[in-house]
């Protein structure tokens, strides 16, 4: 017989899962600091004491929601992008498809855009997330590079710094439609940046 309160088969795993849910909204809308095992117990009707069944500490389960978001987000990124298309069309797909995710897991965006001032108040999520991070960026140097080698950019940018730039116009995406959450506006904002990355919003004066 089983311990009371631990979990087994997919019954646990289907907890672990609604655990990590719930989690990833209490440390998105409440903070790392206000997340209580008490609270996050109560929301998935189980004890306080069987969390630690799934996560020893709340350091460890911040992690768990850190590597089950970023793996949501690199497979939206690499199901919109393809190694033979120009980077001009994969950019264009990867907006579109995390546009998608923000409307449909607002709570995702929400996560990924606290991370940086948790890690900055609590040192222990600093050091415990640093070893799972930097599969996004990976995936967006990987697509830069290739397009380097194609010849598809100019000369005078870098790999890593359109990696960069790809980084700051996907997290400003995501915190204006977490802050505005209008539908409208956030489908101009796409158009007009998508514009923006092929070099089409400005009108080139005619010499005639």
């Amino acid at each position: 017989m089983s311990k009371l309160g631990r979990p087994t088969n997919c019954a646990g795993v289907d907890t672990a899962q609604r655990l990590l849910i719930e989690a990833r909204r209490s440390f998105a809308t409440q903070g790392y600091a206000a997340t209580t095992n008490k609270k996050l117990a109560q929301s998935v009707g189980i004890t306080t004491a069987a969390i630690y069944h799934y996560f020893p500490s709340k350091t460890e389960m911040y992690v768990a929601v850190f590597a089950d978001v970023q793996e949501l987000v690199c497979k939206t990124i690499e199901a919109s992008i393809s190694p033979d298309a120009e980077i001009s069309e994969n950019i264009s797909n990867m907006v579109d498809s995390l546009a998608l995710l923000t409307v449909r897991e607002p709570a995702v965006v929400a996560f990924v855009m606290s991370v940086s001032s948790e890690a900055h108040r609590h040192p222990e999520v600093l050091k415990a997330v640093l070893p799972v991070s930097g599969r996004i960026g990976r995936i967006l140097l990987q697509m830069c590079e290739r397009a380097i080698e194609r010849g598809e950019l100019n000369p005078k940018i870098s790999a890593q710094s359109l990696e960069d730039m790809l980084t700051v116009i996907l997290s400003g995406l995501g915190r204006f439609n977490m802050v505005y959450k209008d539908a409208r506006r956030t489908s101009e904002l796409i158009k007009s940046m998508k514009l923006l990355l092929v070099g089409e919003v400005f009108r080139v004066p005619s010499n005639a």
